[in-house]
């Protein structure tokens, strides 16, 4: 009897896909790209790169799909793609129709697949730092990355207490816009709430 895939539910065609079932994959990618479009065309209102990236997330779904745990599709499908923007963005592509700003991209309820949105929030952060000005970046990785005091970056760095301060508001104000509706799964998940 062949399976008809329409009526299987996503626990099931999950299973299958992490036995490399071709039908399975499309059957989800037909249930699943537009949403996904949707998603990056609202960001980037540019088709072509929009195809690209839901392509994308497909592409390595499928060729990780043998290791790839996932529980609920539709929210890592979700993840995946703002991904793909953040590190679209990240690579200096702009676009002049970018018109919503990171912190609104990324899912703010804690629920069951907060494990997405804190690895979300750790590749946000992680892409915003590198958007950072080159010498900001610098300040901002000595201060938190290397524990250096504002007095020993300026000296390290050959440049004034009060510069090294500046950046440092600067950039921490910059991160603060970025994840501030994120603070309090961020606060959980390291235990400190």
């Amino acid at each position: 009897m062949m399976l008809n895939y329409v009526d299987l539910s996503e626990s099931d065609l999950l299973v299958l896909l992490k036995k490399r079932d071709h039908r399975a994959f499309t059957e989800l990618y037909e249930r699943t790209w537009q949403s996904l479009f949707k998603i990056a065309y609202q960001r980037l209102k540019d088709k072509e790169t929009c195809k690209d990236i839901v392509h994308d997330v497909f592409a390595d779904l499928w060729n990780k799909s043998d290791v790839k745990e996932i529980g609920s599709l539709l929210p890592y499908l979700h993840t995946a793609v703002r991904y793909k923007i953040y590190s679209w963005l990240a690579k200096g592509n702009q676009s002049a129709n970018f018109i919503e700003p990171f912190e609104h991209m990324a899912v703010s309820s804690v629920g069951a697949d907060s494990w997405y949105e804190l690895k979300e929030l750790e590749n946000l952060v992680s892409l915003w730092i590198k958007t950072l000005p080159k010498k900001r970046r610098e300040i901002f990785y000595l201060k938190y990355m290397d524990n250096l005091s504002s007095k020993a970056i300026s000296q390290k760095l050959n440049i004034s207490q009060k510069t090294v301060q500046n950046q440092l508001l600067t950039a921490f104000n910059g991160l603060q816009l970025y994840v501030s509706h994120y603070l309090p799964l961020l606060l959980i998940a390291y235990g400190l709430l």
